[in-house]
């Protein structure tokens, strides 16, 4: 098989998406977990910071900063308050209902800042980090 026939990753997750209902209802469930996992893992990798280092900053233990990477469990509020004061990141959440506009979102989350959005059918959740 040649490069330019093989699927994308995100031509890969459309198909997963649409042909395993669990699958779907797993990545709607866990949406906001990954968005605060890039803005985890971007922080740390612009300041070339090891696991161990941040979890020194946020005076948790590293295996805490590991599963927060993984992105697979959502956050609590007292989780997100400790990444923002211990981090200085500001993080925007954003959850309406579907096919709806952002109102109290700035233009800026919306596009530089956004780590992660995801559409249902029902509701739509945007999170930016800055």
């Amino acid at each position: 098989m040649k490069p330019s026939d093989m699927k994308t990753n995100d031509e890969l997750l459309a198909e997963q998406l649409r042909g395993d209902p669990e699958f779907r209802a797993e990545w709607e469930r866990t949406a906001l977990a990954r968005a605060v996992a890039v803005a985890v893992v971007r922080y740390r990798a612009e300041r070339d910071l090891s696991q161990r280092d941040l979890a020194r900053l946020l005076d948790i233990k590293q295996p805490q900063v590991a599963r927060l990477e993984l992105g697979e469990v959502n956050p609590s509020m007292d989780t997100l308050m400790r990444l923002a004061s211990g981090l200085g990141i500001e993080f925007t959440i954003d959850v309406r209902p579907a096919r709806t506009k952002a109102r109290n979102v700035t233009k800026r989350a919306q596009t530089d800042d956004l780590v992660g959005m995801l559409k249902t059918d029902d509701a739509e959740l945007l999170v930016s980090a800055a």
